[in-house]
């Protein structure tokens, strides 16, 4: 008989009914100890399902229906779902013909297809063609109920509803309103800069007062051509004589310029600050996987939410939750979205950085370590003792211990953070916190050895860039 508890006998072994057996025993085994999607995923990865879906034919759409049980699986997880026996149960539900899911359609990265994305969610990637679309919507007014900013070196100015307003208000409002512009202007920068070859923009605007993105495209693109004045080149007529053909050189003297080259054109100019972290985890612990909340959309659109409601009231996040779960495909998890959200409006960070000068979702860049280091602060805010980062997480976290794992794996993502902010601004970083956010409260932690991780950030960055060039220059010689 066929039992996953029997041993196989020895003459069996390499048998591949045995091998088999063996492996739904190891299954079996580890059904106590692992989630159903870490069963999955260990299935998936085990059988090489992944490479044997090219003989079916259309290996992207099995491809992407695999990553989406498996994301449907960490979401059963993170809503509390606990034993195998159970998730084979909600399974059977899924497929009832009552039962309905939101399956958003993601193509993969090389795929000859058109994607509709948010701002938000096409941060770092980059296109062939790029359309910016809702270039006619009108900007709403940005202020709404209280206001109160923290001029560098002024009192602060504060304005409160039936007129009544500090006495720097006036003085203050333009400079505000001149921050606002700049800040839709580096919004379109980011979206008009996800385009390589080629970027198509509508720049068709009424004639009324309303402040559009077309419009103020077009008034940046206005003022810069009428700063600096085209002057056409200057194209000979006459074709140029050709130089005569150099003998070919020695072939150990092509050999070392040609290595010199690829040396040269492989170097890593720029280190993301999660490619440090990834690289760094993945060197320490392989085993050491990071898996996101319902996976990368439900976290995209939370950092959207966080981006976009009032810290200090969180006026609007409902609307806001439920019009990022749209943008992202989780319209199903809105509720879970606006919990998360609302978790990390409530945490000490966000409340010190609602009561002083702060900035959200800044990009920052700068050399460290004599390599360009570049990645998005969710949260800068200015604390008594100097700038404080901090870096939402929407990562699954159950227990002391899995904290301490998670922090042992961004230690060096959120020490590149506060070296670039401190490179770019000469300011110190006093403070570098990771905010684990879950439906039922978040979960603050401060990187204790800022200091030393700073540190080891420069001397990473550096490790990277060699090793890609001496990889690369293995490949090809």
């Amino acid at each position: 008989r066929f039992s996953l508890r029997s041993p196989q006998p020895e003459e069996s072994t390499g048998h591949p009914v045995a091998d088999g057996l063996t492996h739904l025993a190891d299954l079996h085994e580890a059904r106590l100890w692992s989630t159903p999607a870490e069963l999955l995923d260990r299935l998936i990865r085990d059988r090489a399902v992944l490479e044997s879906a090219i003989a079916t034919g259309a290996p992207r759409d099995v491809w992407r229906r695999l990553r989406f049980v498996v994301d449907q699986a960490r979401a059963w997880v993170d809503a509390g779902g606990t034993d195998l026996r159970a998730y084979l149960q909600w399974a059977r539900l899924q497929g009832a013909d009552n039962a309905r899911v939101s399956e958003t359609v993601l193509p993969e990265t090389d795929d000859e297809s058109v994607r509709i994305m948010t701002v938000h969610a096409a941060k770092g990637l980059e296109f062939p063609i790029a359309v910016l679309g809702g270039m006619t919507t009108r900007f709403s007014s940005p202020r709404r109920g209280p206001f109160i900013a923290f001029p560098p070196h002024q009192p602060p100015v504060i304005g409160l509803s039936g007129g009544l307003r500090s006495e720097d208000y006036d003085a203050w409002k333009p400079i505000d309103e001149e921050m606002d512009e700049h800040e839709r202007l580096r919004l379109l920068y980011v979206a008009a800069t996800r385009a390589r070859d080629h970027l198509v923009v509508s720049l068709h605007r009424d004639t009324t007062n309303a402040v559009t993105s077309a419009k103020v495209l077009a008034g940046a693109a206005l003022a810069s051509a009428h700063a600096t004045p085209y002057a056409a080149p200057v194209v000979p007529r006459r074709r140029p004589t050709p130089a005569p053909r150099s003998p070919l050189p020695e072939r150990a003297d092509w050999s070392a310029r040609r290595a010199a080259a690829l040396a040269a054109a492989t170097t890593r100019t720029v280190v993301a600050a999660t490619t440090l972290a990834r690289d760094a985890a993945d060197a320490d612990d392989p085993g050491l996987a990071k898996r996101g909340r319902y996976g990368t959309a439900v976290g995209r659109a939370v950092h959207g939410v966080l981006q976009l409601v009032d810290l200090a009231t969180g006026e609007g996040l409902d609307d806001a939750a439920a019009a990022q779960a749209a943008a992202e495909g989780v319209v199903e998890r809105t509720s879970v979205i606006a919990a998360l959200a609302r978790s990390g409006l409530a945490t000490e960070s966000a409340r010190r950085a609602a009561a002083g000068e702060h900035w959200r979702e800044v990009w920052v860049a700068a050399e460290v370590g004599g390599r360009l280091v570049e990645g998005y602060v969710d949260l800068l805010y200015r604390d008594g003792d100097g700038l404080v980062v901090v870096d939402w997480k929407t990562d699954h976290v159950e227990g002391d211990d899995d904290v301490d794992a998670k922090i042992a794996r961004y230690r060096l993502q959120g020490a590149s953070y506060a070296a670039a902010v401190e490179a770019a601004t000469g300011e110190p970083v006093a403070r570098m916190v990771f905010a684990f956010l879950r439906e039922d409260g978040a979960t603050e932690v401060e990187l204790s050895d800022l200091r030393d991780a700073v540190a080891e950030v420069g001397n990473r960055a550096a490790e990277l860039a060699d090793a890609s060039v001496a990889a690369d220059l293995d490949v090809a010689l």
